[in-house]
């Protein structure tokens, strides 16, 4: 009996559809506010985010600047590329209209590019009730300390805490 394995073609899958699936429920334009300014911001990938802070290093140890510096830099070079939605088109937040900003100003924009951010980021997403005692459990049984825990670990706690108290202020 002769028998014929058939054997499908393996499926290609282009990066661009695997991070398609790894994004799946997220957008591709976020907004953040200032006031009654909406600008609209994509996520940068992490080779755009380590282009900017090569530039940042590079622009401040040219101009002898300090830490100080070079953080307003990344802010304001994020902001910029990631207000860029379409490459190779003009940033809704220019090089001009940042240079006009206060240093507050392009802090706040930059924070609210971080929330935004942190809502897509998949290992912040919310703990449930019971894994929260769970890992507080855990944390009383080790003996551990903060300085055990990675600063993920402790932003999903401190963020399940926030949340268990809204839980229970919205019980009574």
């Amino acid at each position: 009996m002769n028998s014929r394995h058939t054997h499908e073609a393996p499926q290609v899958t282009t990066a661009e559809d695997m991070l398609a699936k790894m994004r799946a429920g997220t957008k591709e334009v976020y907004e953040i506010r200032m006031r009654e300014m909406i600008i609209p911001v994509r996520v940068l990938s992490i080779d755009e985010v380590n282009a900017i802070r090569r530039e940042a290093i590079m622009e401040t140890t040219k101009k002898q600047g300090d830490e100080t510096d070079k953080n307003l830099l990344v802010q304001k070079l994020s902001l910029k590329l990631a207000s860029t939605l379409v490459k190779n088109s003009a940033p809704i937040l220019s090089d001009k209209l940042l240079s006009l900003l206060t240093m507050d100003e392009v802090n706040y924009l930059y924070e609210e590019y971080i929330r935004v951010m942190d809502a897509v980021n998949p290992s912040l997403q919310a703990i449930e009730p019971e894994q929260f005692k769970l890992l507080v459990d855990a944390l009383k049984k080790s003996h551990l300390s903060s300085k055990d825990l990675s600063l993920l670990q402790l932003r999903a706690i401190c963020t399940a805490f926030v949340d268990l108290i809204q839980r229970l202020e919205s019980q009574t």
